[in-house]
C-alpha cells in the first residue's frame, strides 16, 4: 500500500517538472544576421524538451536564468559563444560550419538547457512483482537513454565545446578601439570652428568603457577696429562611457568627458598685437550612434556623435581703443555653452 501511495506522486513530479524562467540575449555580428534569434532558440527548446516548461522572463526578474549569446561569422560558417550571466556560471562555444545557420538554434537550445536545467530522469516506482523481474534493474537506464536520444541527435549536428576545453582561442571581456573623425564646433571657441580628432577607447562586454580623444580645431577670425583675432585649439577629452546594444549591429554610446587644452590667439592688424596661449577647460556630455560595417568580422564601425559643451573657464579677447580714452572693445566674446559634433570611423570595437 505504501508503494502504491508513493507511485502517483513520483510519476507526477517526473511528468511535471518545475517551470524555468529564462532570458536569452542574442547579439549577431555583421555577417551573421541569418543566424537564429532568441525566439528561434526558445522554439527549439520546446521541440527538443517537450517535457520541460521554459518561458521567456522579464529583464527585471532576479530569479530568471540569464544567458548572452554572441554570434560572429567565420571563414566557414559561424561561431556562437553562450555565456551564463551571474549568479549562474558556465560557457559554451558552438561552431556551425553551415553558412545559413540551420542547425545553430538546436545546438544553442541544447547547450542552454544542459547548463541551466539538465534533464535528470528518476527511476519509476516499481511494484513488488515488477521488482523481481530480471530486467527491472535495467529499466531506469533504458528510460534515460530513450529520453535523451532526441537532444543527442541535435548535438551531433553541431559540435558543442566546453569553454575550458578550447585551446588558444578566447573571447576577451575587454576590447580596445582606435579611430578618427571630422569635428565641427559652435560655442567651443569664440567663433564657429572645424577640425579633426583622433581617439582611443576601451570597452567591457557589459557596456562600460573609457574614451580618450585628441582635438585640433581652427576657428574663423574675429575682426574689429581694422584688426583680427584668430583662435586655434589643441585639447584632450577623456571620461567614462556606457554602450547600449540596439538591434543588430547598432549601438548607442553615452559619455561624460572632461576637456582640457590651450587655445592660441593669433592677433593681427593692431598697433601692439599680443598673441599668446590661453587655457581651455570644458565639460562635455555626449550621445553617439554607431553602426557596425560589414567585413573584418564586425570590427569596423562608423559613428556620429553630438556633445553639449559647458565652458568651465570662458575666455574673451578685447583691444584697447587708440583714441586715448582707455576704453576696451571686445573682439572675441567668451562662449558659455556650445555644441560639438563628430563624424568618423572606429576600428576594434564595432561589434562589441
Amino acid at each position: 500500500m505504501a508503494l502504491a501511495l508513493l507511485a502517483p506522486r513520483s510519476a507526477l513530479s517526473q511528468t511535471n517538472p518545475e517551470p524555468v524562467e529564462a532570458i536569452i540575449e542574442i547579439e549577431q555580428a555583421p555577417g551573421s544576421e541569418a543566424c537564429p534569434d532568441k525566439d528561434a532558440v526558445f522554439r527549439s527548446i520546446k521541440r527538443l524538451f517537450p517535457e520541460r516548461e521554459f518561458h521567456q522572463g522579464s529583464t527585471t526578474s532576479e530569479s530568471a536564468a540569464k544567458a548572452r549569446v554572441t554570434i560572429r561569422p567565420l571563414s566557414r560558417g559561424h561561431e556562437a559563444v553562450l555565456t551564463l550571466l551571474p549568479p549562474r556560471r558556465g560557457e559554451r562555444i558552438i561552431v556551425d560550419e553551415d553558412e545559413s545557420c540551420r542547425g545553430l538554434s538546436d545546438a544553442l537550445a541544447l547547450a542552454f538547457v544542459m547548463l541551466v536545467a539538465p534533464p535528470e530522469p528518476a527511476p519509476e516506482s516499481l511494484s513488488a512483482d515488477e521488482t523481481n523481474r530480471p530486467d527491472a534493474a535495467n529499466a531506469p537506464a533504458k528510460e534515460a537513454a530513450a529520453e535523451t536520444k532526441k537532444p543527442k541527435e541535435a548535438e551531433k549536428s553541431v559540435p558543442v565545446t566546453p569553454r575550458n576545453a578550447e585551446p588558444p582561442r578566447t573571447v576577451g571581456s575587454y576590447r580596445a578601439g582606435f579611430g578618427a573623425s571630422f569635428v565641427a564646433g559652435y560655442g567651443v571657441l569664440s567663433e564657429p570652428s572645424l577640425g579633426a580628432g583622433a581617439e582611443g577607447e576601451l570597452f567591457h562586454e557589459r557596456g562600460f568603457g573609457l574614451s580618450l580623444q585628441g582635438l585640433r580645431l581652427w576657428a574663423k577670425p574675429s575682426e574689429a577696429e581694422g584688426g583680427s583675432v584668430t583662435l586655434t585649439l589643441w585639447s584632450v577629452l577623456a571620461g567614462p562611457c556606457y554602450r547600449l546594444r540596439l538591434s543588430g549591429p547598432s549601438r548607442l554610446d553615452a559619455c561624460l568627458r572632461f576637456g582640457i587644452g590651450a587655445q592660441y590667439a593669433d592677433v593681427q592688424g593692431f598697433v601692439t598685437p599680443e598673441s599668446g596661449n590661453f587655457p581651455w577647460q570644458v565639460l562635455v556630455p555626449s550621445l553617439g550612434y554607431r553602426y557596425g560595417l560589414p567585413g573584418l568580422g564586425g570590427l569596423l564601425s562608423g559613428f556620429v556623435r553630438v556633445g553639449f559643451v559647458g565652458q568651465l573657464r570662458p575666455q574673451s579677447f578685447s583691444v584697447r581703443r587708440g583714441d586715448g580714452s582707455g576704453e576696451t572693445l571686445e573682439i572675441a566674446s567668451a562662449p558659455k555653452f556650445g555644441v560639438i559634433a563628430d563624424l568618423g570611423l572606429m576600428f576594434g570595437t564595432g561589434a562589441f
